[in-house]
């Protein structure tokens, strides 16, 4: 072994000292000598940019792009994507600029470092729409060229390696955003060792009970199925060499702690229930060694009924090929097994990457624009997308679900999300032809559009002149891209109709908060708001919230807070409230900001009849065994009971306290099981905590769970805490999340 001057050997000096030779091993092998040199100059310039700053695990931060150029490198990227890769934070943290790193390693490496730079920083913590628009950002950017994600995937998978020098909140808001956004991301790439990585990953600080428990598990019995994997290898190895298979690799082929937590939920199984933690690969030289594999195999052991799949014939759309298979082995052993050439693994692992061809001087041929169509469909769709829960939930939902394969006439595969219908193929062909779909056949039979398809199904979509949508499609349509297409259709043929629904909604909405405006000081108000909320005018806004497509609390919201200051203070001294002191006595007491007079320690709770806010006039109802409940004076149900002589002793004065807290706004996002009722006991959970409800919105998902969200009116960490809790315990409900947006 070589050592340096000092007699150190290379791999006992610092990373950020490494020469690029030693970091990444064969590079003159693999690169011309002066793209060797590139690379070489990127590497000093990025320990040189980064000089003096520190990451929170102590280390120079040099070694955050080294890492992540070594993990392109193991991708087998091109020089352009290693330099990027290595100054991929030189334009955000240095006072490196695009011109310089133009000027220094070309505009190609120049570009991917802004890319990379633009897309920003995701946090569940952030609002939601900021984080919207760097999800769009990232998606446009990936149009434009694939390895500034690539790029991006490498940064996620490093940080998410050195996740435990942050504070705990932070680990746990990164690997939310890693576990919904970028592993499906890094799977649709086709990219599954980073996928698997990125999933374990997370769910070591979402689930650490779960990871531990399966941790645990693998590591107790994992000689045990070491020694069944090498039987099976053995005996797979003899067999195909006795039928005159060429094979070139056995292998055992490991499970990741995710995706068996994730069989575990979602066929609600014990450890010990997962019966296919066995698998074996096998690599074979050509596609119909691979063939004769599958029938040697099958004729030596039971394969389980629906167990195998085909995806050589029908690839996925991430470009993975294989066949899979599950047989009953040796010794009764359940074991799963996939078949694929040399190529077909190499995409399998690497996906997007794999297929990433560079020649110098040359510009781009990486031979992608047909695989991956689902990204053109995004970037189509994404320009018209406003409401960011439904962008968000497109992306966790049909973008990122599991498939189905079907035809059309012609022998073209359709790729759709598991539960899509004929109307979705049919907005998945060209919008056109779902525009002006009027009927099907499938598998040459006439079935409705609402017809649910499976893999193999033959579709034929009838088309007429005068077809258009009806708003009954968006019951059945199942992806984002159909769904949004409907709307497109509907909102821009019904555009007076939306547009007098909407105005009329804000205006009714605005004197239940006692609000007089009119039309033109209503439109001046919303003008600077046009940005925001993604529209070009007034008319607009009152077209979308006619429509159903933003929310009438939004706007409503927007109105009031340009308001001029006197006015709103003018306005709430004209709203009737109940003289109390301002402090709490002996004699009332401070709960939830409202003032109770007469009563000590009493639980308060808010009327889910009438909502009462800061502000409105109040009046106390004593309920037994639930304490005091909170309604507004002209609340027809406390006039209701008000009017029964028995309740006298039971109606009380209470006033909002004014030295309160202001409200904050969060964003409670909940997944549960799917059942009658959930919405309303969520909904129910909140409200019996005095929180108000701004908007709330509810998706049904593919695997028998319900994404509802919340955005309410807090007034304390307590409170949050409170209510969070509450979520918890309410029945079915599997995952909460939260995020704050500041004082409403």
């Amino acid at each position: 072994m070589t050592t340096g001057v000092s007699g150190i050997t290379p791999a006992q000096r610092p990373v950020e000292e490494q020469s690029a030779a030693e970091l990444f091993p064969k590079l003159e092998e693999r690169f011309e000598p002066r793209q060797v040199k590139l690379i070489e100059r990127a590497l000093a310039t990025a320990v040189e940019a980064h000089a003096g700053q520190v990451r929170r695990s102590g280390l120079p931060y040099a070694t955050h792009p080294i890492a992540v150029a070594q993990i392109l490198y193991d991708l087998q990227m091109d020089s352009t994507s290693i330099c990027a890769g290595l100054l991929h934070d030189a334009l955000e943290d240095t006072p490196l600029t695009h011109e310089g790193l133009a000027a220094e390693f070309g505009e190609d490496v120049a570009a991917l470092v802004e890319g990379v730079t633009k897309i920003g920083v995701l946090s569940s913590q952030g609002k939601m729409r900021r984080q919207v628009e760097s999800l769009r950002k990232m998606i446009l950017a990936m149009s434009r060229d694939i390895r500034v994600v690539i790029i991006k995937l490498a940064d996620r998978l490093h940080n998410m390696r050195t996740l435990r020098w942050l504070q705990p909140d932070r680990r746990v808001a990164i690997s939310q955003d890693t576990v919904e956004v970028f592993a499906p991301l890094a799977s649709r790439l086709g990219m599954a060792r980073i996928k698997s990585d990125l999933e374990d990953l997370s769910m070591r600080w979402l689930q650490p009970e779960a990871y531990e428990y399966i941790a645990a598990k693998v590591a107790r019995g994992r000689a045990h199925r070491e020694k069944l994997v090498e039987r099976f290898v053995t005996f797979l190895q003899d067999l195909l060499q006795e039928s005159q298979i060429p094979v070139a690799e056995i292998s055992g082929r490991p499970k990741h702690f995710h995706s068996i937590w994730m069989k575990m939920k979602r066929q609600g199984l014990s450890f010990d229930e997962v019966f296919d933690l066995l698998a074996i690969r096998i690599i074979t030289e050509t596609v119909s060694d691979c063939y004769d594999c599958i029938g040697v195999i099958h004729g030596e052991w039971k394969p389980l009924p629906g167990r195998f799949k085909d995806y050589i014939a029908v690839p996925k759309e991430n470009m993975y090929q294989s066949l899979h298979t599950t047989v009953v082995g040796i010794g009764g052993e359940i074991v799963e097994i996939q078949i694929r050439t040399r190529d077909m693994h190499r995409v399998s692992e690497m996906g997007v990457a794999a297929h990433w061809k560079y020649k110098e001087g040359h510009g781009r041929e990486h031979e992608l624009d047909d695989k991956l169509v689902w990204l053109r469909q995004m970037v189509d769709w994404i320009q018209d997308v406003r409401d960011p829960s439904e962008f968000l939930d497109a992306l966790r939902g049909d973008v990122f679900a599991d498939t189905v394969f079907c035809f059309t006439p012609q022998g073209d595969v359709i790729e759709l999300p598991q539960g899509s219908t004929v109307i979705d193929f049919a907005f998945a062909i060209h919008s056109q032809v779902g525009n002006t779909c009027v009927g099907a056949r499938v598998n040459k039979k006439m079935a409705p559009l609402r017809t649910e398809l499976h893999s193999g199904d033959l579709v034929e979509i009838i088309t007429a002149k005068n077809g258009h949508p009806t708003r009954d499609w968006l019951e059945f349509a199942k992806t984002n891209r159909a769904r949004n297409k409907i709307r497109h259709h509907l909102r821009t043929e019904n555009q007076e109709a939306n547009v007098a629904a909407g105005r009329e909604a804000i205006l009714r909405a605005l004197r239940g908060r006692h609000v007089s405006l009119s039309g033109d000081e209503i439109a001046e108000r919303l003008a600077p708001h046009l940005t925001s909320l993604r529209v070009r005018s007034v008319e607009e806004i009152f077209a979308e919230v006619g429509f159903g497509s933003m929310h009438l609390n939004t706007v409503v919201n927007r109105i009031l807070e340009s308001e001029p200051r006197e006015e709103r203070t003018a306005e709430r001294r004209r709203r009737p409230r109940t003289a109390l002191p301002s402090k709490p006595t002996a004699d009332g007491v401070t709960v939830n900001g409202v003032m109770v007079a007469g009563v000590g320690n009493a639980m308060v709770r808010f009327g889910s009849c009438c909502v009462p806010m800061p502000g409105d006039a109040i009046t106390g109802f004593v309920t037994r065994g639930r304490g005091v409940t909170i309604h507004k004076t002209s609340c027809p149900s406390l006039l209701r009971m008000k009017a029964n002589p028995q309740n006298a002793g039971r109606i009380i004065d209470v006033a909002w306290d004014s030295s309160a807290q202001p409200a904050q706004t969060v964003e409670i996002r909940a997944v549960a099981r799917d059942r009658t009722g959930l919405l309303a006991d969520v909904s129910n959970a909140i409200t019996a905590r005095g929180i108000f409800i701004e908007s709330s919105s509810s998706r049904s998902n593919r695997d028998a769970t319900a994404t509802l969200r919340f955005t309410l009116l807090v007034r304390s960490a307590n409170q949050l805490n409170a209510v969070m809790e509450q979520l918890r315990r309410v029945k079915g409900v599997v995952e909460l999340t939260c995020s704050g947006r500041g004082p409403a």
